[in-house]
């Protein structure tokens, strides 16, 4: 990868990182600088070939604008939005979609791209679309969909020599951590199902 293409990345990193390091404290902040975060990963990949990964960003402004509003307007009566748990239903039916996001997706990129990786560059990108809506819900579970998520991009990243997004999405794997023990006490002081 050329130097600016290195540089790119690390902007992307260094952004990626502090959105989902406020993603954790629950701070507003979390989804302009997903925004930002998003339109540089999106270069980065759209250098590297990984299609799916690089439409997703586009999907991810889309859903940070969703998730900036649901925080500040989505809660009861219009308020604030509070950490909440998924049900059983609500479960099956993301798993669901998920499933048939990642058979379009794998379908898209194996025909009509050169994609290095489809049919993993597809399940990550499908399980990242799942977690985000769930994260823009504060839905706690979100974190254990990112923890598996980001253990699988750690591999993609790993095999596409893009070391300093592999750092990154390791990181997030521990921020996911975090991010699930944070919101769990979170939950319990105001305990909601979705």
């Amino acid at each position: 990868m050329p130097e600016v293409g290195r540089l790119l990345e690390a902007a992307a990193v260094l952004t990626g990182f502090l959105c989902v390091w406020l993603n954790v404290r629950q701070n507003i902040w979390t989804w302009p600088i997903t925004i930002v975060s998003c339109v540089l990963f999106g270069l980065v990949f759209f250098e590297s070939r990984l299609y799916g990964t690089m439409g997703l960003q586009g999907l991810f402004i889309v859903i940070a604008i969703y998730g900036w509003r649901s925080w500040l307007t989505g809660g009861t009566g219009g308020g604030h939005l509070h950490v909440s748990s998924i049900r059983l239903r609500t479960g099956l039916i993301l798993a669901g979609v998920t499933g048939m996001l990642l058979m379009a997706v794998h379908l898209g990129l194996d025909r009509y791209t050169d994609a290095s990786f489809p049919l993993v560059d597809a399940l990550a990108t499908s399980m990242s679309i799942t977690a985000s809506w769930m994260q823009a819900r504060k839905i706690l579970q979100s974190w254990l969909v990112w923890m598996v998520t980001n253990l699988i991009y750690v591999g993609l990243y790993l095999a596409s020599a893009l070391y300093l997004t592999l750092g990154l999405y390791a990181a997030y794997l521990a921020l996911a951590v975090a991010g699930y023990i944070a919101w769990n006490r979170s939950l319990r002081s105001a305990p909601e199902s979705i």
